[in-house]
């Protein structure tokens, strides 16, 4: 992946997640948020994970 599109992938996840986190913050029942942000999480793992040495 060009280190552009994977920087701006990674940020989306960071944004995502942390929206994901205010909404939970918000109402800890929300599934949809808990399903955002565990997809999120799984994303950054993934694009962390292919980038590291």
């Amino acid at each position: 992946m060009n280190p552009s599109t994977e920087s701006a992938a990674i940020e989306q996840a960071q944004e995502q997640l942390t929206s994901s986190f205010i909404a939970l913050c918000g109402d800890p029942d929300d599934t949809a948020a808990a399903a955002r942000a565990d997809g999120a999480l799984h994303t950054l793992d993934v694009l962390l994970a292919t980038d590291a040495p």
